[in-house]
């Protein structure tokens, strides 16, 4: 009786251990399932997931493909976000994986040491190739370590609405255009006054909207401020496209709130420079006209070569439980299996190949309004960030907002204000 007693006693002693095992979290073995089929919770920091249809579908769809790996989004509001996950990420949240808005953000993670390095997790994943992501990866790299995998990515193109430059008589916006040439076509396609008044184009507030075009021919970065001095003849253009009425007064702009998307979907203005973000905008809500776009004009007339635009990467948070898994979670939604779920919505994955372009081509048989070819847009020779990674990104950043609206609204001419952004980032770098 004594000897059963104890062998009852080891085999729930043992059971218990068990137990406890399979309730910890541990990491992922190459057969795609954690180890020991032991259910792990990952927690997926982000904003917007509660209206946007693809996050809850492509978590389905890992869910699916990991079926012992949970996703648990974390969702914060758009508008703070970059704040709210530096203060959690500061509190030491435990955060699996964390989208970023940007490299400003991601690059404010990075010097403060909220995110991991994930130069080893690409190294030992031998299905993972970076050459899928038009160089974006080594973009994404801050003293020479890799922090981001690129989840979404944006080209800025001229839009515009074909049926008013049919009206006009006017030809279409062209590859390779000048500033001057760009100034001369929205002075034929303004026309009307008051609210009839459509405008030949529309520049939104932010300082991309004045810089990316020189950013697009690497004329101008922001971290080096000898190219500083390059943004002058499209500050000149631009404010010149003001003061004729042919673009819409930024002070007014701003004051008022006003969003470039009603503008263009209102036809209000015949063309738009704006991130490809906008194509699924117009595939959602343009039915009355027919777009089209183009690359973004320069001084040098580079035609559609390189791209210019914003990045969203994806990081996995420095005090994650589960990093083996964030990884998994980030080259899934990262991968072509993710690419796919976007580009069938009309937004641009960070990840590239034949069948996410030939998604694009495909768009105008779903979409009549749509313009055919899209591809030339999305394959391009090269992507050039917007903002390179850096510790001051974000600090150069703001200034550059400040400066930005000092010179838009006229409070200082454009050589003091550029002057003015070159003596403030200087201090910054000294700091």
């Amino acid at each position: 009786m004594k000897k059963r007693r104890l062998l009852a006693g080891l085999l729930a002693a043992v059971m218990a251990v068990g137990m406890i095992t399979g309730c910890s979290g541990g990491s992922s073995t190459s057969s795609g399932k954690s180890g020991g089929n032991e259910k792990v919770t990952i927690k997926v920091a982000l904003w917007d997931y509660s209206n946007t249809k693809y996050y809850k579908t492509m978590f389905d769809a890992f869910t699916a493909k990991y079926p012992d790996i949970t996703v648990e989004p974390v969702e914060f509001a758009a508008d703070e976000y970059d704040n709210t996950i530096t203060t959690q990420l500061g509190g030491k949240q435990d955060f699996d994986v964390v989208f970023t808005k940007g490299t400003p953000a991601l690059s404010a993670l990075i010097s403060q040491g909220h995110v991991l390095a994930l130069d080893d997790f690409m190294a030992k994943d031998t299905s993972f190739n970076k050459d899928n992501y038009l160089g974006l990866i080594d973009q994404l790299q801050m003293d020479g370590k890799t922090y981001g995998v690129p989840f979404r990515k944006d080209n800025n193109l001229i839009f515009y609405n074909k049926d008013l430059f049919d009206k006009a008589g006017v030809p279409y916006p062209q590859d390779g255009m000048t500033m001057k040439e760009y100034h001369e076509l929205a002075a034929k396609m303004t026309s009307g006054t008051g609210n009839d008044k459509v405008y030949g184009a529309h520049v939104h507030t932010w300082p991309s909207n004045v810089y990316n075009y020189a950013r697009r021919t690497e004329s101008f970065d922001q971290l080096n401020k000898d190219t500083y001095m390059n943004l002058k003849p499209y500050y000149e253009e631009i404010l010149a496209m003001q003061d004729e009425g042919l673009i819409q007064d930024y002070g007014a702009l701003k004051s008022s709130n006003i969003h470039y998307s009603g503008v263009f979907y209102n036809q209000q203005a015949a063309m738009l420079q704006i991130g490809t973000w906008f194509i699924n905008m117009c595939l959602e809500n343009v039915k009355d006209f027919k777009w089209g776009c183009c690359s973004i004009p320069n001084e040098e007339g580079m035609g559609n070569t390189n791209a210019v635009g914003g990045v969203t990467p994806i990081a996995i948070g420095a005090y994650a439980k589960h990093p083996e898994e964030a990884w998994k979670f980030i080259t899934t939604v990262c991968g072509e299996e993710g690419a796919e779920l976007l580009a069938n919505t009309g937004i641009v994955p960070g990840y590239n190949s034949d069948k996410i372009n030939g998604i694009f081509d495909a768009i105008p048989e779903k979409y009549p309004n749509a313009p055919e070819k899209l591809s030339n847009y999305i394959n391009v020779e090269k992507y050039v960030i917007e903002q390179r990674m850096s510790k001051k990104t974000k600090d150069i950043d703001t200034i550059f907002q400040e400066q930005h609206s000092a010179i838009m609204t006229k409070s200082v001419t454009i050589d003091e204000g550029l002057k003015k952004l070159i003596e403030r980032v200087s201090e910054v770098e000294a700091q």
